[in-house]
């Protein structure tokens, strides 16, 4: 027992202070920390009454326009990083950034099929052939729809991961200055975990899933957008306040007269 409280209390004191460096109050990265956790567990209890959970996991619901609207965040907060970085000669983190900005906009058309539904066009003839579900998306075509889980399995472990072990051998990189820029604060790890526990659930125990269990998987995504656009956000807002930090001029100490 004394061994569990010291190891909780040497997980408080890290998560307080890589929550004071990000410039997050410790109380609101808690919150943030908790709230994919509350999330998925609200949206579980209406199992309970199955109406509630068909509307909030339904297309062009609740669910799927939350994943919309959080990768839409992310799809402008990343062209915003990487012009930054780009002004302050990090050339390579730019274009970085630029890359996986194009990838968000895609993923963000993607969930709700370009439109297709909003503005009632028909999907063209040869993608509904091919598509599992009739509609004009990418993801749902016969060899991508098997490489979409396996990318979003290696992008929450990334985002799960690479905090925990960055706060575990930092002190032996302190050089390296721009580590935020790759890696997430921890506050935003439980959103990365939750997608990752749930697609290597799908991958090594339950393969084939009932309808309950797919479509739960929606909120999963949600939560893996959700910690994307909060890394994102965080990260300019530190950009934003370090360049304003190297603006404020600096008044010299005058010795009295």
């Amino acid at each position: 027992m004394p061994a569990i409280q010291r190891w909780n209390t040497k997980a408080a004191i890290r998560f307080a202070r890589d929550a004071r460096e990000w410039g997050i109050r410790p109380r609101r990265a808690l919150i943030i920390a908790l709230l994919p956790l509350g999330i998925a567990l609200a949206t579980a209890a209406t199992v309970l009454h199955p109406p509630l959970f068909i509307w909030l996991l339904d297309e062009d619901s609740l669910v799927e326009w939350l994943q919309f609207f959080s990768l839409v965040a992310a799809g402008i907060f990343l062209p915003l990083l990487a012009f930054r970085l780009s002004r302050t000669g990090h050339k390579i983190m730019a274009l970085l950034y630029g890359v996986v900005a194009a990838g968000v906009w895609f993923l963000a058309g993607e969930e709700i099929s370009w439109g297709q539904r909003i503005f009632g066009w028909q999907t063209p003839e040869e993608m509904e052939a091919i598509n599992r579900q009739g509609e004009t998306t990418v993801h749902n075509i016969g060899g991508v729809q098997e490489l979409v889980p396996a990318a979003m399995l290696l992008a929450s472990l990334y985002g799960a991961c690479a905090p925990l072990v960055w706060n575990a051998v930092r002190g032996r990189w302190k050089h390296l200055e721009s580590a935020h820029l790759l890696v997430p604060p921890l506050c935003v790890v439980p959103a990365f975990g939750l997608a990752a526990a749930y697609r290597l659930f799908r991958l090594l125990v339950w393969p084939s899933p009932d309808y309950g269990i797919s479509e739960y998987g929606e909120v999963m995504e949600l939560s893996l957008y959700l910690g994307l656009a909060l890394f994102c956000w965080f990260n300019l807002r530190r950009l934003v306040v370090a360049r304003a930090a190297a603006r404020a001029p600096r008044h010299r100490l005058t010795a009295p007269a």
